[in-house]
């Protein structure tokens, strides 16, 4: 558009040839306030504000006019009689003419304005994705820019105007640069071409330019570790990777009100995470990481104005393998049944062997133990009975092994060997008597772990292996019988004693008869049951009549034994198909 006068004043010169009359002139009246009429040259209009009054005039070289008629909006003509002012917004029309007093009529004039009485409208604009509003605050990036436009429907904006203190405007001609922190204030205003001038808007933000901090939380065992020569935080596939933000607040204080102050930021709006060689992705919840091996995670915060923070990064390795503990015995151990038996000086080395990322430490707990303790050395029991060792390894990423079992039983107690006998025994007076013959086995009472032997000696003899039962006789008057058991761990028993007296034939008994005067005369008798198998029909033997000396042969006067030497003792084992070794019994 195009501004005709400086001083808004705008000279319309008519020519008026009819009738002698030269021109006329109509003049935009000046007022208080500035005026303006704006030509249009593109929609060919002129618009006037609301303070344009128009004026008609006699030109310098007009001849004599006797009156000026006008028509305003199509009316009928009225004469003119002072200045015409519009006061409603819109298209306006107005036609005059002049006439001279010999009724002289000029050509009618005519002109067409719209008046503009509204004032521009202003709005503040940030630059995308650099502002942001909570509740009634606004905010905005350091070193982002506010750009100011403004709309007029009829004149159009002349100009956009900016203050920072509300006094002193200055023209906007390019983005207005936010240059440092805090709450700041921005006034705005426009001006249309016809001189209307939009209210001051005040522009409040507060001008955040520090960006958000991420702070990760490792929930699990996570170690730093040197693997193939470089450096990771070493984790287990149950490790997960949690990561929160926090928006420093700034402070917020207007530059109208010093007074009043609080704190306040724009708040965080994304985090922002890069798994391995993928594209960033938003954080929405902890990152597990399963698959086994190296992996990289790198992460930032941005807030709600566009402030990001330095991109963080972490190498991780995970390891989902756990170490293998071996248990390796040492000392005295029998199996036997399935049960591990064991003497006192029986030990278990546990040992295990490391994956890529090494071993943290083996833990183990013996019995009825609640809690697991460190392994250090050979895991040793001083109380004889069933133990049981439970263990486990650990690596130094947290994979803890399922945990092994092995039980033991500490053997101290000796075997207890006993004599079974196939005749019975009698004590008499402190001394065993023992029939002949007689088959001696010996029985063995252990804890489980079995018999490796049982030992036995006669007469003081050597001591001999046990491999059947032993049958005793006669031959010898007595038996000192030595005996012992040895178990399997070695634990052997004290040496045992037993002496038996060997009663080989019947009891041997004889009648004499006595008148009490003379001498005892023996009876000649037979054995009952030879008697009667000779002959059942004999009758019994009678008495003799008289007493007469018996003969020879039936008297048998006391003779003292004979002292013979002992001989060496001798053991006749039982008659046997097939050696058999001492009966065990397990208590």
């Amino acid at each position: 558009m195009k501004r005709h006068s400086s001083i808004y004043t705008q000279v319309l010169t008519l020519g008026l040839t009819l009738l002698g009359l030269t021109s006329h002139k109509v003049t935009f009246a000046e007022s208080n306030k500035p005026l303006a009429m704006i030509y249009d040259p593109t929609t060919k209009k002129y618009f006037v504000g609301k303070n344009t009054r128009f004026t008609i005039k006699q030109g310098t070289e007009s001849s004599l006019i006797d009156r000026i008629e006008v028509s305003v909006n199509g009316a009928e003509y009225q004469p003119y009689d002072g200045a015409i002012q519009f006061k409603q917004e819109g298209k306006h029309s107005l036609k005059f003419r002049a006439i001279s007093p010999v009724n002289n009529w000029a050509p009618v004039q005519f002109t067409e304005v719209f008046v503009d009485l509204t004032a521009p409208s202003s709005k503040a604009l940030f630059a995308e994705s650099r502002y942001f509003k909570e509740d009634k605050t606004l905010y905005a990036a350091v070193n982002s820019t506010l750009r100011l436009q403004a709309q007029d429907n009829l004149s159009g904006v002349e100009t956009i105007e900016y203050s920072f203190d509300g006094n002193n405007f200055s023209a906007y001609t390019a983005p207005i640069l936010v240059e440092k922190s805090g709450a700041q204030v921005i006034f705005v205003r426009a001006v249309d071409r016809v001189g209307n001038v939009e209210e001051v808007n005040k522009i409040e933000f507060v001008a955040d330019g520090t960006a958000p901090q991420s702070v990760m939380n490792i929930n699990g065992q996570a170690k730093p570790s040197t693997i193939e020569g470089k450096n990771y935080l070493v984790t287990n596939d149950s490790v997960n990777f949690e990561i929160k933000a926090t928006d420093p607040e700034v402070q917020i204080q207007s530059e109208k009100d010093p007074e009043v102050s609080v704190r306040g930021s724009s708040a965080v709006k994304n985090i922002w995470v890069k798994i391995d060689n993928q594209e960033p992705t938003p954080y929405q919840r902890p990152i597990f990481f399963l698959r086994e091996g190296p992996h990289t995670l790198s992460y930032y915060a941005e807030d709600n104005v566009g402030n990001k923070e330095r991109e963080k990064s972490m190498t991780i390795y995970t390891v989902s393998t756990p170490p293998r503990t071996v248990a390796t015995t040492q000392g005295t151990i029998v199996n036997t049944g399935g049960v591990n038996f064991a003497t006192r000086d029986f030990a278990l080395k546990l040992e295990a062997k490391d994956n890529v990322v090494g071993l943290d430490r083996i833990e183990f707990r013996v019995d009825n133990e609640q809690d697991y303790r460190t392994y250090y050395e050979p895991i040793r029991f001083l109380e004889s009975g069933l133990h049981k060792i439970s263990y486990h390894a650990i690596d130094r990423a947290g994979n803890v092994e399922p945990s092994r079992t092995f039980s033991v039983f500490v053997q101290t107690t000796p075997p207890e060997t006993t004599i079974e006998t196939a005749q019975p025994l009698v004590n008499r007076d402190g001394l065993i008597y023992s029939p002949s013959p007689n088959i001696l086995t010996f029985n063995v009472i252990n804890k489980g772990v079995g018999v490796e032997k049982t030992l036995y000696s006669v007469n003081d003899g050597p001591m001999q292996n046990y491999d059947g039962p032993i049958t005793i006789t006669a031959k010898e008057r007595l038996y000192k019988l030595t005996y012992k058991s040895i178990d399997k761990l070695g634990n052997e028993e004290k040496n045992r004693t037993v002496t038996y007296h060997m009663v080989g034939t019947s009891p041997v008994v004889d009648l004499f008869a006595s008148d009490g005067q003379s001498s005892e005369e023996k009876v000649r008798t037979d054995f009952f049951e030879r008697a009667r198998a000779e002959s059942s029909e004999e009758a019994p033997a009678a008495a003799p009549a008289q007493a007469t000396p018996p003969p020879a042969a039936l008297v048998e006067a006391p003779v003292a034994a004979p002292v013979q030497k002992r001989a060496p003792a001798s053991v006749k084992p039982a008659a046997k198909k097939a050696p058999a070794k001492a009966k065990s019994r397990k208590k």
